[in-house]
């Protein structure tokens, strides 16, 4: 009898799969084992939470909830729908569109008393520009975290990494259309954005960290682990006391990058840094970035400053401004990789000027809110055919998530 001998790779990769969705499995099962405690809510039981009637749907969403259960306390239903239309108008050309940004579906939970969380969500594709409608993408989140305690968390599986400001928090609560030209160079924009790998993370007193191993192989799940790893490493200190301020976070982000010819993710550059200043305090709020890539090849260095302040007009109207400034050693070495501004082509340069100014109005806080924006954009000194643009880019937009 013969045998078919198998990669490590895709042993690999299987084991790690077969982890995550036996935790879900686990999960489910002590769910449907425990015993409704008087404390208990959830969808399942009939018991919806909140004082307003927005509260009590969205609490829909928790099928069951208990924190006195010693083996289940929380399964979430989880999911997030965004609609965008946009209009370029640019010296490269015109487009517009309609499309579904995002549109996902999963479930998160957590049991042991909070000591470990599996978490598992499905992407969809139904309607993107130029792109074939699927139903399933790909999974973004799949991972199990394991709280250890507030200095110590370990997070193993698929899930996306924090690099930077624009992948501190969800694209959930982000108060822009689209992220900055920094992340796009960083992250090369192949939609790539959640990859595998296992981090530890952690706050002690008001420093904050974390380290992060990341294969460079990325596919629909896991990937195959055979391009290469990234390393990601990041400190932080909470300045709000000292400032007396809601918010006050400085963080500095490093990560480097070891790629071969089977990476599909972190390819472009050796090693990428940025360091930001998040503030809010009241009605106002400031966030300024600094940027910096090593980019592979003919790319050259990159280097970024962002600039991006806010203020809550009222507690459900918010105006946001956000300046980009890229330059690049090489006279090619930025490309546009703006999700809207790549339906009329990829154009290089040397020196990116984007301005954005947008309005937010929160109907249901970041769960359920409406976006406009306006963005301007002149990337210049490229040679070549595809060398430069200016043009503006108008957005309109329905996010929400549970």
């Amino acid at each position: 009898m013969s045998s078919a001998k198998i990669s490590q790779p895709r042993l690999t990769r299987n084991a790690i799969l077969a982890a995550c969705w036996c935790g879900v499995a686990v999960t489910s099962s002590a769910f449907a084992q425990s015993v409704a405690q008087p404390e208990a809510s959830g969808l399942l039981l009939g018991k919806f939470t909140g004082d307003t009637a927005l509260d009590r749907a969205w609490s829909a969403a928790t099928l069951y909830k208990d924190n006195g259960n010693p083996v289940i306390e929380e399964f979430d239903l989880t999911g997030r729908a965004q609609f965008d239309y946009f209009n370029v108008d640019s010296d490269k050309g015109k487009n517009d569109f309609f499309e579904i940004r995002r549109l996902r579906m999963g479930v998160d939970t957590f049991w042991a008393n909070r000591f470990i969380e599996v978490k598992a969500t499905l992407d969809t594709a139904l309607h993107s520009y130029n792109a074939p409608e699927v139903f399933y993408n790909r999974m973004t989140d799949m991972y199990v975290n394991f709280h250890f305690s507030d200095a110590f968390n370990l997070r193993l599986g698929k899930f996306e990494p924090h690099f930077g400001y624009d992948r501190e928090f969800s694209d959930n609560t982000q108060v822009f259309f689209e992220r900055s030209f920094f992340d796009d160079q960083v992250f090369n924009n192949t939609g790539n954005d959640y990859v595998t790998g296992a981090a530890v993370s952690g706050k002690i007193g008001k420093w904050g960290y974390q380290a992060a191993l990341f294969s460079d192989n990325v596919d629909k799940e896991l990937g195959n682990f055979n391009g290469g790893e990234s390393c990601l490493a990041e400190i932080s200190y909470d300045f709000a006391a000292d400032l007396h301020a809601d918010k006050a976070l400085l963080a500095l982000d490093y990560m480097h990058m070891n790629n071969n010819s089977y990476s599909n993710v972190f390819n472009t550059m050796d090693n990428a840094l940025a360091t930001y200043f998040d503030y809010h305090n009241g009605s106002w709020g400031l966030v300024t970035q600094l940027g910096y890539g090593d980019g592979i090849a003919t790319k050259g260095d990159i280097y970024e400053f962002m600039l991006m302040p806010t203020y809550l007009i009222t507690k459900q109207l918010e105006l946001v401004t956000r300046y980009q400034l890229g330059l690049a050693a090489q006279s090619n070495g930025i490309t546009t990789l703006n999700r809207q501004e790549k339906t009329i082509g990829k154009f290089t340069g040397d020196t990116d000027n984007a301005v954005y100014v947008g309005l937010n109005y929160y109907i249901y806080g970041q769960k359920l809110k409406l976006m406009a924006g306006e963005q301007y954009d002149s990337l210049t000194g490229g040679t070549g055919p595809k060398a430069g643009f200016q043009g503006w880019t108008t957005l309109v937009g329905v996010r929400m998530f549970f």
